[in-house]
């Protein structure tokens, strides 16, 4: 009978513990990150959890429709994103508050194919690129095309595909309806094949808390983002950290 009763107090002990480490795993904060350096940021994210925080659910897009859902009331609670640009926006409508760079990032061109990374490959290759109207890569992209004198040329010609966002140029070249894309580092690094860093500006990656009280876990993988922590892997997607400014 003790024995039973033993056995029935340990499975009840079991079935507390399995509970509390569910709840224990329960995302706890919204995190809207531009779709080309989401890999990135999720890795860090992984670190973060690994050291006892609770997960948080992440909302990936390109910056402009993300930083327009959060401006019409989206309850994202931390902004990470490739254009400086919407972050600042959000901060002058009151919208985004505790605005720092985490990191600088920096434009390539990618292919499946090795022959076709190079800068000449631009003229003689349908190239896919996320649209500048909406995207800090497709900006880069429109600025380094226009100073080899192929952003008007190009799409006159048709061998240019604007694309949503970065991921959306990757799967063009994978579908075949481009050869070569212009993307961020990092998200080369994520999906294999070939590419080669080009000579433009690096463009710095910023985020920011909303306005409204944000959730404190949230707050947390904030700091955490512009850690020393944060900062190793950062480089292991091909970007510059900038912790601690």
């Amino acid at each position: 009978m003790k024995r039973t009763v033993g056995i029935i107090l340990c499975a009840i002990l079991l079935c507390f513990g399995a509970v509390s480490r569910t709840r224990a795993a329960e995302p706890s904060g919204v995190v809207a990150v531009s779709a080309g350096i989401a890999q990135c940021v999720e890795d860090i994210h992984r670190a973060f959890t690994a050291a006892g925080n609770p997960p948080l659910t992440f909302v990936k897009e390109a910056t402009g429709p993300l930083a327009q859902k959060i401006d019409a009331g989206a309850p994202y609670d931390l902004l990470v994103a490739a254009d400086p640009k919407w972050p600042q926006w959000l901060t002058e409508r009151g919208k985004l508050r505790d605005l720092h760079p985490c990191a600088r990032g920096h434009l390539v061109l990618w292919s499946q194919k090795k022959e076709f990374c190079h800068p000449e490959a631009l003229q003689d290759r349908i190239v896919a690129s996320p649209t500048p109207e909406s995207t800090s890569h497709g900006k880069l992209a429109q600025a380094y095309l226009a100073s080899r004198k192929l952003w008007n040329v190009v799409p006159e010609n048709t061998k240019l595909i604007l694309t949503g966002n970065a991921l959306q140029a990757v799967m063009a070249v994978k579908a075949g309806s481009a050869e070569v894309a212009l993307i961020p580092t990092s998200l080369a690094i994520e999906v294999g094949g070939s590419y080669v860093v080009l000579p433009a500006d690096p463009i710095p990656t910023v985020g920011g808390l909303r306005a409204a009280e944000a959730d404190p876990n949230a707050v947390r993988f904030w700091t955490f983002l512009r850690s020393s922590d944060a900062s190793k892997i950062w480089e292991r997607w091909g970007f510059e950290p900038l912790s601690g400014e």
